[in-house]
């Protein structure tokens, strides 16, 4: 079912001519080459699993001999025969378990890479939408100036101003060019990066409706799912590793063999069972197993506690940038309902010059600016979190 609905989205999003972010990692997902090496990895981890598991072939031998008897007739003798090794049926099922276990701990660890491609997608989706309004809300203080700047060339012409403050806002108006085309190159650098990674067309249009709100906390249920999941089976991986070289046996040996005398035929059959305890090499192999054991315990806490450390530092960092991002448009709501409305009136009355009603607007601008580069940081911090809390949410 939840295919379908993010099909009808994707289908939804192609015909509006936008990628809603949902969409957008559906069909990034579908192309994502690191979503097929994992694919082929699994399969490749569990044939070769099977391959370590199997016995060795059959081994077919055959012996041809002269013999000289004293007394006798001399002729040719000869024998041929076949032995083959068999695993006790537990044995095999054992180390199939240890394989599969520790395979499932590589493709767990394989998981949290296509996570944090999900991850570093989303914060692109969400840096890009940043970079586009920012980009359309400078293009209309720009627009704005530009036909302001054509009143100001009228009244030049009628010697209403002078030169020297046409001059200034020419250079303001060139200023302000300058840093509009920066921002578009801003905005195509981002979308580039992100449609080049999500693998669709660079012509894609993006929603940006869709944008996550800033909020200072955000809920992390079973953080650290992914590592403790893995930890778990390459502890159960070891278990059965001590469990299986504790055996006093796991193989028989049987052999065949027809032998042709020059006056007797003979017919050979054996049976060998090797005896693992008189061997130090199993002894060794469970003192490596529980070892091992050991040594995935300590790792595992270490990296625990490093990614606590993360995600405390990150929190906190979430924390104060949300809170700038609030007071900051807090400022801005403040400066542009109350401020800039008395600088316009008296702007209009005559009591203010138009530079010092630019540079009131100048400042709005400024605002807007730092709640940009704000949230951006903002976004950055969200998205990492979201990574070594190893979250997914959509």
């Amino acid at each position: 079912m939840k295919q379908i609905l993010l099909l009808l989205l994707l289908i939804e999003g192609a015909l509006a001519g936008s990628y809603t972010l949902e969409s957008l990692l559906y069909t990034a997902g579908k192309h994502n080459d690191l979503s097929k090496a994992l694919s082929q990895e699994a399969l490749s981890l569990k044939a070769k699993s099977r391959a370590d598991t199997a016995t060795d072939p059959m081994a077919i031998y055959v012996e041809g001999t002269r013999a000289y008897p004293d007394g006798g007739k001399s002729g040719n003798e000869y024998a041929v025969g076949a032995s083959k090794t068999f695993k006790l049926p537990t044995i095999r099922e054992q180390e199939l378990a240890i394989q599969q276990l520790s395979n499932d701990a590589v493709m767990l660890e394989g998981k949290k890479s296509l996570l944090n491609f999900r991850n570093g997608l989303k914060n692109l989706y969400h840096q890009h939408c940043l970079d586009q309004q920012n980009y359309r809300v400078f293009k209309r203080s720009y627009e704005d100036f530009v036909k302001l700047f054509k009143k100001k060339q009228k009244a030049y012409t009628y010697q209403e101003i002078s030169l020297r403050e046409l001059m200034q806002l020419e250079t303001e108006k060139n200023r302000l060019y300058a840093k509009l085309m920066s921002l578009d190159m801003e905005r195509k650098i981002s979308k580039e990066t992100l449609t080049t990674l999500a693998g669709i067309s660079e012509h894609a249009q993006f929603s940006c409706q869709d944008i996550y709100p800033v909020r200072s906390r955000v809920s992390l249920p079973k953080s650290f799912s992914l590592t403790k999941e893995a930890y778990n089976k390459r502890l159960q991986s070891t278990k059965k590793a001590v469990e299986r070289y504790s055996h006093g046996f796991d193989s028989v040996d049987v052999s065949a063999q027809y032998t042709n005398e020059l006056d007797v035929d003979r017919y050979t059959i054996g049976v060998t069972i090797p005896l693992n305890f008189g061997s130090e090499k199993y002894e060794q192999e469970r003192v490596a197993a529980m070892y091992q054991n050991s040594a995935i315990e300590h790792r595992y806490h270490q990296v625990l506690k490093e990614k606590r450390s993360q995600l405390t530092r990150l929190r906190l960092m979430l924390k104060s940038e949300a809170a700038m991002t609030h007071a900051l448009m807090k400022n801005y709501r403040k400066y542009k309902q109350k401020v800039l409305p008395l600088m316009r009136k008296s702007y209009d009355l005559g009591e203010t010059s138009v530079i010092e009603y630019l540079l009131s607007k100048q400042k709005l601008y400024q605002l807007q600016e730092e709640i940009y580069q704000t949230k951006k940081a903002y976004y950055n911090t969200l998205f990492q979190l979201y990574s070594v809390s190893e979250k997914k949410d959509i």
